[in-house]
């Protein structure tokens, strides 16, 4: 996102080079966040003893809290596209 706010900043070849990358790192990390909330869910599911509610409830806690870093890591990511459509908009 800080990339993409000097970017807005000042544009630059070079700069818009170096968010190509970070962007695939980004979308990486955030599989990544994705697999691991997935596993950690099936984690809880594999140690419950039965359909109860409360258990039901740890799941959605779980797979809600492994969640959230993939929905930070979009967030950031459409923030810092958004800097660059302003920096391009500059030059």
């Amino acid at each position: 996102m800080i990339a993409g706010a000097w970017f807005a900043l000042r544009p630059g070849e070079r700069l818009l080079a170096l968010m190509r990358p970070l962007t695939l790192a980004g979308v990486f990390s955030a599989l990544c966040n994705f697999v691991l909330a997935m596993a950690n869910g099936f984690i809880a599911i594999s140690m419950m003893s039965g359909l109860d509610l409360q258990g039901i409830q740890v799941i959605g806690a779980v797979f809600s809290e492994g969640l959230a870093p993939v929905v930070a890591s979009f967030a950031s990511l459409a923030v810092a596209w958004f800097f660059v459509a302003i920096g391009m908009r500059k030059g």
